[in-house]
């Protein structure tokens, strides 16, 4: 099989901060339209009551399912999800977009928010998708998740609850670290990235935050700092004494050793938001570190479609080639 060919930024997008904003930009980019699928919703098993909502777009022909995840503040209408969609329907993978619990078009469907340790809504997300079509139940699914999307579909590759259908997992500028990547995005350099990712945060989780006692109001007002809000909300929503505690406990590098089905991480040394991963190659993880590309972007060269669609199709046609090829004598 013909190699991909490595990164190579495109003009304008020539530095990390150009390469990150780039998909925010006024401007059109290839991808579905954000009103095209058939909308349905996943009930979750956790007893909660809440339920997520998603897209599916259906396709012809023998490849797995791709279920998109966005990342943070990210949903079904992501630029980069349409872009992805649209790139896996022409190779004839069916596309599911995912929102994560209580992401806006699903926000009336869920008292409770997304955070990185809702793996198992992941889980159910699959069951659902294995549900939709007797050739996504033969072929099987491959999660591919953005920043936060991207760690979560990492920690589900190596649950031990990971459904048989999940055949493999990519992740793109996924946080491996999440006490570096807190770090790392509250760096004066970041100040303009943070407040604008606090203020979303704000706003999407203002149904969790706003009947809560006076003290968790008002620390979640108060928060400069994504490590501050995770400390004041996020951690006590996922059960955790504080941020350190859920960053420690839910960092995806820990578990990377567990992986259960092949991984792809794909990541830019120049990556504004989240430092490069730490980790090793390993029989069942490919790691693919850029020069370039910033957060989420990868706008290169030969292509008006994002560098690393490429790298995933490519990585998923070698796992279904290796699944076919006949047993040596």
């Amino acid at each position: 099989m013909r190699p991909v060919p490595p990164f190579r930024r495109r003009w304008p997008w020539i530095g990390a901060d150009l390469q990150t904003i780039r998909n925010v930009l006024p401007g059109r980019l290839p991808g579905i339209p954000p009103e095209s699928g058939r909308r349905f919703e996943i009930p979750l098993r956790d007893g909660s009551g809440d339920r997520l909502v998603a897209r599916y777009h259906p396709a012809p022909g023998t490849a797995p399912a791709a279920l998109l995840i966005p990342g943070l503040t990210g949903c079904e209408a992501s630029r980069h999800v349409l872009q992805a969609a649209g790139a896996f329907l022409a190779a004839g993978h069916p596309a599911i977009r995912l929102n994560l619990r209580g992401s806006p078009p699903g926000r009336s469907l869920a008292r409770g928010h997304y955070h990185m340790d809702r793996v198992r809504d992941l889980a159910d997300a699959c069951r659902a998708a294995a549900a939709l079509d007797p050739g996504i139940r033969e072929r099987g699914i491959v999660v591919l998740g953005y920043s936060l999307g991207g760690a979560l579909a990492l920690r589900l590759a190596a649950a031990p609850f990971l459904p048989a259908i999940v055949r493999a997992a990519v992740s793109i500028s996924a946080p491996l670290d999440l006490a570096a990547a807190a770090e790392r995005i509250a760096r004066p350099r970041n100040r303009l990235y943070e407040r604008w990712l606090l203020a979303r945060l704000r706003e999407e989780t203002g149904p969790v935050w706003r009947p809560a006692p006076a003290a968790v109001r008002n620390a979640v007002r108060a928060a400069r700092h994504i490590r501050d809000f995770d400390d004041a909300l996020t951690a006590g929503e996922a059960g955790f004494r504080d941020a350190a505690d859920y960053y420690a406990s839910c960092s995806p590098a820990r578990s990377l050793g567990a992986l259960r089905v092949p991984a792809l991480i794909v990541h830019a040394d120049d990556d504004p938001w989240v430092p490069p991963p730490a980790v090793d190659a390993s029989p069942r993880l490919r790691v693919v570190v850029t020069r370039g590309g910033g957060h989420v972007g990868f706008h290169g060269k030969g292509s008006r479609l994002p560098w690393y669609l490429a790298a995933a199709a490519g990585f998923v046609r070698n796992r279904a080639d290796a699944r076919s090829a006949p047993a040596p004598p």
